[in-house]
C-alpha cells in the first residue's frame, strides 16, 4: 500500500515520539480515526451489555453478605 494507505506514516511517526514523549503516555492509544470508531464502537458495546444485564450480573454474591 506504499503511498495509498489512508494514514500518513510521517504523521504516526510524530505522533508516537510526542505519545511516547508525554509525561503521562496512555496505557493505550489508538493510531488513526478508524481506530478511535472503533474503539469508540466497542466500548458502546461494552457498556450495553453491561446495562443489560446489570441487575442478574450484580445479584450474584453471597445472600449473607452485606453490600456496601
Amino acid at each position: 500500500m506504499n503511498g495509498l494507505q489512508g494514514g500518513d506514516p510521517a504523521k504516526l511517526a510524530a505522533a508516537l515520539v510526542t505519545v511516547a514523549d508525554s509525561e503521562e503516555p496512555p496505557l493505550r492509544w489508538l493510531a488513526g480515526a478508524d481506530a478511535v470508531q472503533t474503539a469508540e464502537q466497542k466500548a458502546h458495546d461494552l457498556l450495553a451489555q453491561a446495562d443489560a444485564h446489570r441487575e442478574l450480573s450484580s445479584s450474584l454474591a453471597h445472600d449473607d453478605t452485606n453490600a456496601a
